[in-house]
């Protein structure tokens, strides 16, 4: 085994402590904030999905503690509403996503919430600790991916502890050697199956990477104790998740270079069907088809495509999520995709779906990547075929902005008023001039 580096934990811990007084550009401050919308419309979905009722009973203290339960008149110590939140955000499967983390806001921005109201910080200091978690979750991936993921383990409830921690962090102002601590408590309580996809237990690692991070800041800062080289230990996180290789040094971004690659949701199931469903969609459209017209359609992605998101013949609306070939059934049958009560039970085992969806096979033969290539059969004898990659950032952040302001509405709408959800928008597009971060978290 090669020498390992010795300081490698303490260079993140500086990185991050840096982020504080780094120089962000318009679109480093643009995209956390379309990341924040996003995640407050997500959030509001989902808070009536049981995962999320089940955590606030359980949890919440009613009036008490240091931070707001979103949606409710309800708050918690920032650790149980980080969970509480976190969770909530994931359980619609509609946040965003970066190929180096999983899904970063779920489980990076709860925790700067807790952490920003209870400490009293500013909307730009928020800001900052979110960008800040983000990119450290990022760098370890960097270092662990994909072998990480390939061996069974949910990044975005084990890195995403990390970023969480370095966002609570920086908000509690640890130094460096305070936040290599803060690191080294997050990697310990890291953990979370992909075996779980399909179950409450997929957002409640959202929801407890989250709170992980807090924990480990607000202990770092009371003096705790922990291996302050946890990345790089002869037992510590890369070696034993990963085959990642400790001889290559990790970059560490500049401040804002990984949030602005940010990879958003509009089709409300797992990320790796987003591709294969826009590819059918378009077929749909150049064939003039209706999903009775479908004698066949091949699906085909990678092959790691197959252990998150291929469940044959999903029985419940929540596995649907998560198949495949339920999701080229209802691309192809027209339905909405965006919807949220899409995946629903009943549609699980609707009977016209699941007749498109026994003509559908998926193939895991393609390069690494989440592209698809789909090749429609009608009953006409027409043939179509297309491949499309939805894992490409969009650069007019203005178009991007629109868009996931019209999902926002639609998600938040429904829950809050119309009236709300503007000020809540609002808020969100000024929260860099904001002394504090309480109207925020009013709605």
């Amino acid at each position: 085994m090669p020498d390992l580096p010795s300081n490698l934990t303490l260079r993140l811990a500086r990185h991050i402590v840096g982020y504080s007084d780094a120089r962000l550009d318009a679109a480093a401050l643009t995209v956390p904030k379309q990341c924040m919308l996003d995640w407050f419309g997500v959030t509001l979905a989902g808070s009536d999905e049981p995962v999320a009722r089940i955590l606030r009973e359980e949890l919440s203290t009613g009036a008490r503690g240091g931070a707001s339960i979103v949606g409710f008149d309800l708050r918690g110590s920032p650790v149980d509403a980080a969970l509480i939140n976190g969770a909530t955000s994931h359980a619609l499967d509609y946040d965003d996503v970066h190929p180096l983390i999983g899904h970063p806001t779920a489980a990076i921005l709860p925790a700067a919430l807790a952490v920003g109201e209870a400490e009293g910080r500013s909307g730009l200091e928020v800001l900052r600790a979110f960008i800040a978690g983000y990119e450290a979750a990022g760098s370890i991936g960097s270092l662990v991916m994909r072998s990480h993921y390939e061996r069974g383990f949910h990044s975005t409830a084990t890195l995403g502890s990390f970023g969480a921690a370095a966002a609570a962090g920086l908000l509690m102002k640890l130094d460096e050697a305070q936040m290599a601590i803060a690191l080294g408590l997050a990697g310990t309580q890291a953990a979370g199956l992909k075996s779980m996809f399909g179950t409450m237990a997929k957002p409640f690692h959202a929801g407890r990477a989250a709170a992980n991070g807090v924990l480990a800041a607000r202990l770092a800062a009371r003096g705790f104790t922990a291996n302050p080289g946890v990345l790089e230990a002869a037992q510590g996180f890369v070696v034993t998740q990963s085959d990642g290789d400790l001889s290559v040094d990790m970059p560490l971004p500049p401040p804002g270079s990984l949030v602005i690659e940010t990879l958003f949701k509009y089709h409300a199931a797992c990320y790796l069907t987003h591709s294969a469903i826009e590819a059918v969609k378009l077929l749909r459209r150049q064939l003039s088809l209706s999903g009775p017209d479908v004698a066949a359609i091949d699906v085909h992605v990678a092959s790691g495509h197959l252990s998150v998101c291929n469940i044959p013949s999903p029985r419940t609306g929540l596995e649907s999520k998560f198949s495949l070939r339920h999701a080229a059934a209802l691309a192809a049958c027209g339905v909405d995709t965006a919807a949220i009560g899409t995946y629903s039970d009943d549609n699980a085992v609707d009977a016209t779906l699941t007749a498109v969806r026994e003509r559908v096979t998926v193939h895991g033969d393609r390069p690494q990547g989440r592209d698809a290539h789909v090749v429609i059969k009608t009953r006409a004898g027409d043939v179509a075929e297309t491949s499309l990659d939805v894992a490409v950032p969009d650069r007019d952040l203005d178009r991007q902005g629109e868009r996931l302001a019209s999902k926002f509405r639609s998600l938040a709408v429904p829950v809050i008023g119309a009236e709300r959800a503007e000020t809540l928008r609002r808020n969100i597009r000024g929260l860099e001039s904001a002394e504090d971060i309480h109207a925020l978290m009013a709605l």
